[in-house]
């Protein structure tokens, strides 16, 4: 059995390759730019742009399984031919933001659910992970730490539940080697909910550094955003952000559910990568 694991370079799908090699799996590592993926042990990835349906058919020949991006505009023909080609399951990485109130207007999730409808509708197998925030969203905040400006941001007090991408790796794994999740969608997210300041006060205790946070002006924040992030998505981030502002939210189960352990907490999380805030 080969696995077709798109987006290599990513945090998420780089663990989920890793994952796979180390439980033994043949793995086919792809990006759309191949020559600077880095995948380890000298194997380079074959090239796959998800919105170039032209090149869909060698990457997925002689594939069982997908780890699959979201790209809503061509994952029709990227089910039809994962189809045709006998692949069996595909596992999409795909966001809680469908089932946030709004979500029709909300160009995440609709990017997301326009790939879940093309698979539900004409391609293999699938198991949808909609994850929520990811730990690594802090990264954003590392550049400005490192400088001593710490966290400026427009809600300091907003919530979220981040998970470690490494937990959100592990579930694509555990689908992909077997069958138990078929036809599941699962909703991922770390086991506390925390706020951006709480956040930076323990990425500060993890890296020994002082970590600053500062209210801004949400005009501000946006242009901060919008510095690489499309307008829609930075109005919907800081609309959310808003939503969310001195509101804790409730983790879900799938996460434990599915790894039977708990989900890595967000301290872990800065403990592992507090070099990049130094």
């Amino acid at each position: 059995m080969t696995v077709l694991v798109t987006g290599v370079r990513g945090r998420v799908g780089g663990a989920v390759w890793r994952g796979l090699r180390e439980a033994g799996v043949a793995v086919r590592a792809a990006s759309g730019a191949p020559e600077t993926a880095g995948a380890p042990a000298g194997e380079p990835p074959v090239r796959l742009d998800l919105g170039e349906p032209g090149g869909f058919a060698p990457a997925l020949d002689g594939v069982r399984k997908v780890f699959l991006y979201a790209r809503a505009d061509t994952a029709e023909s990227f089910a039809r031919q994962a189809l045709a080609a006998g692949v069996e399951h595909v596992v999409l990485f795909s966001s809680l933001a469908i089932d946030e109130d709004g979500a029709e207007d909300n160009p995440i999730a609709r990017l997301h659910q326009g790939a879940e409808d093309a698979l539900r509708a004409s391609g293999p197998a699938w198991t949808f992970l909609r994850a929520g925030a990811l730990a690594s969203n802090a990264l954003q905040w590392a550049e400005g730490i490192r400088a001593g400006r710490g966290v400026r941001v427009a809600y300091p007090d907003t919530y979220s539940e981040p998970v470690h991408e490494d937990d959100v790796a592990e579930v694509a794994v555990r689908a992909l080697l077997g069958d138990a999740h078929r036809g599941e969608v699962l909703r991922i997210t770390g086991p506390e909910s925390l706020s951006a300041r709480r956040q930076a006060e323990l990425i500060a205790a993890a890296a020994g550094v002082p970590v600053p946070v500062e209210r801004i002006e949400r005009a501000e924040h946006r242009d901060q955003l919008t510095g690489h992030l499309p307008e829609p998505i930075a109005d919907f981030l800081l609309d959310f952000q808003r939503k969310r502002d001195g509101l804790p939210g409730s983790p879900l189960p799938d996460t434990e559910r599915v790894l039977g352990r708990g989900a890595a907490p967000f301290a872990q999380w800065a403990r592992e990568h507090a070099a990049a805030f130094r």
